[in-house]
């Protein structure tokens, strides 16, 4: 019954009938009612009844900066961009190069592992988490803007070229500018330990 009622959520999205928004209610509450079966829940979402739940449910195993993060989206305060897919890193940094964080809404009939997480509730969650450490704070937004377009402008040139060709530095490229939400120094630091000492200097400027 559930898992019908998120496919015909996401016909609606896909038509135009339903924003964004919702669907990530409808697919929070959906997913975690099969999860953690919660007969009060289940009839909130048998009558529709989805802000309902938002404000009476307490959600179990879901952690309070993943939940923040969905109800600003709720209520149109933080700008995310909901996919049916899990985005290439290129694609993540050039979401927040504009001041957005994409949330992967993958459904599944049954649960099971993608990527790292358990299953497809844990990954929504996962990218929630880190809309609320690109979000929470204006000044620190700002700081990883600016720092995700450095990175978008120097990767124009030749700068990344001799490191992008081993498998385990472009594997931590990939998760600095997709994977990782926090301060300025913090990259600076992450960075100092995968390039070579000598050759940090050129990449300065990725931080001014």
């Amino acid at each position: 019954m559930e898992l019908n009622k998120i496919h015909d959520s996401i016909d609606l999205w896909k038509k135009g009938r339903l924003e964004s928004s919702d669907l990530a209610v409808h697919f929070f509450t959906t997913y975690h009612s099969l999860k953690y079966p919660n007969k009060k829940l289940q009839d909130l979402i048998k009558n529709n009844e989805y802000e309902t739940a938002l404000k009476n449910i307490v959600f179990k195993k879901v952690k309070e900066k993943a939940f923040h993060s969905l109800l600003k989206w709720n209520s149109n305060k933080w700008s995310f961009k909901l996919l049916e897919y899990i985005p290439h890193p290129y694609e993540v940094l050039n979401f927040q190069c504009n001041g957005i964080r994409p949330v992967s809404l993958i459904s599944q009939v049954k649960l099971l592992p993608i990527l790292h997480k358990k299953d497809c509730l844990e990954f929504f969650l996962h990218d929630l988490e880190h809309g609320y450490m690109f979000f929470h704070n204006s000044e620190l937004k700002n700081m990883q803007i600016d720092f995700f377009k450095n990175i978008a402008k120097s990767l124009e040139s030749n700068l990344w070229d001799d490191y992008l060709k081993d498998k385990v530095f472009k594997e931590k490229f990939y998760y600095l500018i997709s994977d990782m939400n926090t301060h300025k120094e913090h990259y600076r630091f992450y960075l100092k330990a995968i390039i070579e000492k000598n050759d940090f200097d050129r990449f300065e400027f990725l931080f001014e």
